[in-house]
Order: structure tokens, then C-alpha cells, then sequence
């Protein structure tokens, strides 16, 4: 029986994060975890970590009084989950490890995640769904922006300032600003493991150790890049609506689309059963990309790993996943699994050679 004084709690996203998410609200004392919810259906039914696995109708229908905690890293993914959370009706909650050391100058919009060991000082901004792992520090006058996220030991000194869904890899390091020229990095930034930031960084750049760009993959991976994205924007998607690329989405609040992508014009995606299209993937124009076919009743999540590339004419059906840096030949049919780095072709889509 549940303590009237508790809070429940919905998990959002039965991974790794998530498990982690479980044991932080476990350390917390004050909410129950009713169950996780994800949108994989081969989850649903099942125990992890001995908390039910279900699915968002499910979570709404037995927990419409829970909070929930989106335990997703990818701001852009969050950013999406967070918005189907408030169609569904369900409110998002703060979750702060009880030992974390912050003073009382800190103000944070909803569903702030803190995990434990970290320490923030003072004067500190914290935007909507901002997630703060493990064994960080945060400076004075830090401003995060909303669906920013860390990663574990990551360490920011006074005046830095991170627009909206920037994301921080593990170990990374930020120098001061200062109160007239603060250290910025821009919407949609991604910052390397181990990097050290010294300066600002741009809208949707990308730094590794010592803070290299993009300029350090080789004048062929720079340039094609500045050519094909250097204006790149999230296009607005609309359910069953033609993007201003020509290329359409249906169910969209099961669609995650990621960095600098590339979709060709007349392509269709039912996103019914979830669809992760991953950072720099290439799809070709009048591709079919189907996480449902009701001619053969198959259902599945399809996700596209990064850096791969779809030809055009090609049709992706439920239930594959295409590795990183994958390569599917023009007019192909793919019904399985595509391996990282392969390259295949054909009716159905094997490997060069076979």
C-alpha cells in the first residue's frame, strides 16, 4: 500500500539512465516509482530491476495522478518525450539527489534532474527539464538553458551560459566568463567527452578533447559539411503535413529526428511504433521508411543509427535497425537487421557479395 505522503513516479525510458533514474528516486525517500514506461512494445509487460515495464496508454490509464521523469540524454528525444507527456496529461516532477549541495540562489524551471554528488554554488539559472549527472560542479551565474544535459564529471566555472538543448559529454571542463563577456555555447552545441572549453561555441557545433571542431575530421568531412549544413534548422514537422522539404511524417509524437539530417523530397515515415532517425543520416528521395505494415502484421520501432545512408527508392520496414555508418543501396527492400559499416543492396537488402 502506497504512503499518502508519497509521490508517484513514472520513469520515462527503461535503459541504462533509467535504472539509474530508479535508484536516485529510491535515494530520495519521498516517492514511490509505480512502473517505467517505453515506447519499445517488447519491453512492455516485463520487470526491470523488479519495476513494471508498460506503455504510455497503460502509465495514463492505471497512474493518471504520477509525476514522471524523462530519464532520456538526448535533449532533442527528451524535448520531444516531454511534449507527448503533456498531450497524454501527465506532469513532469524535479528529482534531486538528498545529498546534492546547492544553495538557496538557485532558480529551475520544471523537471530538474540532479544526480548524485554533484555541487552547485550559487546564482544559478536551471531551465525547463535540465538534467545534471553524476559528480558534477556548477559555478556562479551559470545559466542553463531548457533540455540542456551533462554527463557524468562535468565540471563549469562562473559565467558560462548554455542555450537550449546543448548537450555535455562526460568529463568535460568549461574556463570562466566573466560578467561582461560570459562564455556561451549555443543551442543545440555538442560537446565531446574529456573536452575543454576556452572559448564560446557556436549554434549546433560540435568540440571534442582540447576543443576541436569539426575541422579535425579532414578537409573532405569539413567541407562537405559547411556545404550541406551550414544553415541546417530543425524543419517543423507536422502529422500527415508535407515539410517544406516535401518529405512526410505520420504519428509524430513517436518521430525522433536528429542532428543535421538529410531526408529526400517525397519520402514517407509512419512513426506509429517509433521511429530514431540518429545524428547525419542521409535518406534519399521517395524512400519508405514503415514501423507498421498491415499487409504482413508486422510492428516494430525502426531506428536509423548515425552517419547512415538510405538511397533512394529504398523501403525500411518494422522492427530494423541500420548500424552507424550503415550504407543501403537505391531501390532496396530491407526486412532485417543492417550491420555497422556494411553496405547492402538488393530485394531483399543483403550485403555486397552475397
Amino acid at each position: 500500500m502506497t504512503d499518502m505522503g508519497m509521490k508517484q513516479l513514472l520513469v520515462y525510458g527503461a535503459g541504462g539512465f533509467g535504472r539509474e533514474i530508479v535508484w536516485l528516486a529510491q535515494c530520495c525517500k519521498d516517492c514511490e516509482v509505480k512502473g517505467f514506461v517505453d515506447d519499445d512494445p517488447k519491453w512492455h509487460g516485463s520487470r526491470m530491476n523488479d519495476v513494471p515495464v508498460m506503455s504510455l496508454e497503460d502509465a495514463v490509464k492505471s497512474f493518471p495522478d504520477a509525476s514522471v521523469v524523462v530519464a532520456i540524454g538526448s535533449p532533442q528525444t527528451r524535448e520531444k518525450i516531454c511534449d507527448k507527456l503533456i498531450r497524454a496529461g501527465l506532469k513532469s516532477d524535479d528529482l534531486i539527489h538528498p545529498d546534492t549541495q546547492m544553495s538557496i540562489w538557485i532558480e529551475k524551471g520544471v523537471g530538474t534532474v540532479i544526480c548524485a554528488g554533484c555541487l552547485l554554488t550559487t546564482n544559478i539559472t536551471i531551465g525547463n527539464q535540465v538534467q545534471i549527472n553524476l559528480d558534477c560542479t556548477i559555478g556562479h551565474d551559470v545559466v542553463m538553458g531548457d533540455y540542456t544535459t551533462l554527463a557524468p564529471g562535468v565540471h563549469v566555472s562562473g559565467y558560462v551560459h548554455f542555450g537550449k538543448r546543448v548537450y555535455v559529454g562526460t568529463g568535460a571542463v568549461f574556463v570562466n566568463g566573466t560578467r561582461e563577456n560570459p562564455l556561451i555555447v549555443g543551442d543545440d552545441a555538442v560537446v565531446g567527452a574529456g573536452a575543454c572549453v576556452t572559448k564560446s561555441i557556436g549554434s549546433g557545433k560540435w568540440g571534442g578533447c582540447r576543443q576541436k571542431s569539426l575541422a579535425s575530421q579532414g578537409d573532405d568531412f569539413q567541407n562537405n559539411c559547411r556545404d550541406r549544413f551550414s544553415q541546417w534548422q530543425f524543419p517543423e514537422i507536422v502529422d500527415g503535413q508535407p515539410t517544406k522539404y516535401n518529405w512526410v511524417v505520420q504519428n509524430t509524437e513517436n518521430f525522433i529526428l536528429g542532428y543535421r539530417t538529410d531526408i529526400g523530397a517525397f519520402s514517407y515515415i509512419n512513426a506509429k511504433y517509433g521511429v530514431n532517425i540518429e545524428d547525419y543520416v542521409q535518406i534519399g528521395s521517395h524512400c519508405s521508411i514503415y514501423s507498421v505494415s498491415t499487409i504482413d502484421d508486422k510492428s516494430g520501432p525502426v531506428i536509423l543509427r548515425k552517419n547512415c545512408k538510405i538511397g533512394t527508392h529504398s523501403v525500411i520496414m518494422p522492427g530494423v535497425t541500420v548500424g552507424e555508418d550503415a550504407v543501403v543501396g537505391a531501390f532496396s527492400f530491407v526486412n532485417q537487421d543492417v550491420a555497422a559499416g556494411s553496405v547492402v543492396v538488393g530485394m531483399p537488402a543483403k550485403p555486397i557479395g552475397r
